[in-house]
């Protein structure tokens, strides 16, 4: 879970979403809604059970949305980030809505990208939309390359652009990292946070414009 995330209590979501107790947890069962997201708390009256507010509402919803369209087994497949496509060898990664013109510049092949390097490109892609330079979008996508088996387990990722300030010799340079890793991270007094992505959400994003092409 990301630091300071807001929570929402079990009735809470339950209310808002008009979904009965049962799909709840039979969504659970069927890996729809990671485990990791059932936070148990002590409350005064007891042992109750909370959720990332902004995780689950966007999963119910999506899940409300698309389980008309397609069968829970197949939105497993598209929205648990423990189920990772095996193969993938997209033609044109412009062509996905989470990566878009703007990762133009990514690019380093004609065709044939991997689902893991398409996740990197789509990280890529919305650093850039954010303000991002091309070196700093690089920086990222070449952080998701090289972890690619990390994106199975991409609940409570978080990729971070950070800024070092570098001190040689009275000069201070300032260079940018690239950080892969679970919340909380802790950076150095020298470093400053510029750009915070969730992983998994970009996992889901990517798998969703996948499966969108494949019903076409």
């Amino acid at each position: 879970m990301e630091q300071n995330e807001e929570l929402i209590p079990k009735k809470e979501v339950l209310r808002l979403t008009g979904i009965s107790y049962g799909q709840l947890y039979r969504w659970k069962r069927l890996g729809l809604i990671p485990e990791a997201w059932f936070i148990r708390r002590s409350t005064f009256t007891g042992q109750e059970t909370f959720f990332p507010k902004e995780k689950i509402l966007k999963r119910i919803a999506d899940i409300l949305r698309l389980k008309d369209e397609y069968p829970l087994e197949e939105l497993v497949r598209l929205l648990s980030p423990e189920v990772v496509p095996a193969e993938v060898a997209h033609p044109d990664p412009l062509t996905l809505k989470p990566i878009g013109p703007e990762a133009r510049e990514l690019l380093w092949k004609e065709a044939g990208y991997s689902f893991s390097e398409l996740v990197g490109l789509a990280c890529g892609a919305e650093a850039l939309r954010r303000g991002a330079n091309i070196t700093e979008a690089k920086l990222l996508l070449e952080a998701v390359r090289r972890a690619a088996e990390a994106l199975r387990t991409s609940a409570g990722l978080t990729l971070l652009l950070a800024e070092k300030n570098v001190d040689r010799e009275g000069i201070v340079l300032r260079a940018p990292l690239a950080i892969l890793a679970r919340e909380p991270i802790h950076l150095d007094q020298e470093c400053r946070v510029k750009l915070r992505l969730d992983l998994e959400k970009v996992v889901e994003a990517v798998k969703l414009a996948l499966g969108g092409e494949e019903r076409g």
